[in-house]
C-alpha cells in the first residue's frame, strides 16, 4: 500500500492531475482513464486511446489529455512502469451511469483499473476493472485519498513533443465543440466499435 501511495503522489506531480481535477471537482465528478498496455506498440496504443476518447465524447463527457506514468500488474512479478497517455474524463451533465460506464470501458479495453474522483475530490479511489487482476481485485475499490488539500499548490508536467516541465493550462474538449468532420469520425469510430464487439459476443455457429 505504501508503494502505491508513493507511486499515486509522483503521478500526481508529473501529470499536473491535481489543478486539472481542481478546476471542475466542484462542478461534477471525474475520473481518469486510459487504453494503453504495454503488450501494444505505440501506434497499436494511439489508436487505442482515440477509440476510447470517441466513445467517451460520443457519451457526452467531457475530456482532457494527460501524460504519466502508471505500473500495470502494480504487486505482480510482471509489474512494469508504463509511459502512457491518459484522460481524465468529466461528468458534465451528471449521468448517473457515469461510473459505471467508465468501469465497463476499463474493463473493454484491459486495464487494471481507473480512477474515480468524486465531486468535491474527496474519497478518491482507484476501481478494479480487469477480471483477472490481482490489484486492485476486480470491481474493489482503493481509497487514494482526498485530492482537494492539493489544490492551492502549483504542479508541473510534461507535454507535448519536448516532454520537458512546464506550467500549462489544460483544456476540455467536448463533442459539442468539435468540428462536423470530427463529429463525424467520432461517429464513425464509435459505430466502427459497437459493429466488432457485437460481433464478437454473437454466438458461433
Amino acid at each position: 500500500m505504501k508503494d502505491l501511495m508513493e507511486n499515486w503522489k509522483r503521478y500526481l506531480t508529473e501529470t499536473s492531475l491535481t489543478r486539472i481535477i481542481c478546476m471542475h471537482m466542484d462542478d461534477y465528478d471525474n475520473a481518469i482513464i486510459s487504453a494503453f498496455r504495454s503488450a501494444y506498440s505505440r501506434a497499436e496504443n494511439r489508436e487505442r486511446n482515440r477509440n476510447l476518447k470517441a466513445i467517451l465524447l460520443e457519451q457526452g463527457y467531457g475530456v482532457t489529455r494527460i501524460f504519466g506514468s502508471y505500473i500495470e500488474n502494480f504487486q505482480t512479478p510482471q509489474a512494469l512502469e508504463v509511459q502512457e497517455e491518459s484522460f481524465v474524463v468529466h461528468n458534465r451533465h451528471q449521468d448517473p451511469e457515469f461510473i459505471a460506464n467508465v468501469a465497463a470501458l476499463g474493463e473493454d479495453f484491459n486495464q487494471d483499473s481507473v480512477l474515480i474522483v468524486p465531486i468535491g475530490a474527496e474519497g478518491a479511489y482507484l476501481l478494479g476493472t480487469n477480471p483477472e487482476g490481482e490489484f486492485p481485485e476486480y470491481g474493489k475499490q482503493i481509497s487514494v485519498g482526498a485530492l482537494k488539500a492539493g489544490c492551492e499548490a502549483e504542479f508541473m508536467s510534461r507535454v507535448g513533443k519536448t516532454k520537458k516541465p512546464f506550467t500549462f493550462a489544460e483544456n476540455m474538449e467536448t463533442y459539442e465543440n468539435l468540428s462536423r468532420n470530427s463529429k463525424w469520425a467520432v461517429k464513425k469510430i464509435v459505430e466502427r466499435i459497437k459493429k466488432e464487439k457485437a460481433a464478437k459476443n454473437s454466438p458461433k455457429s
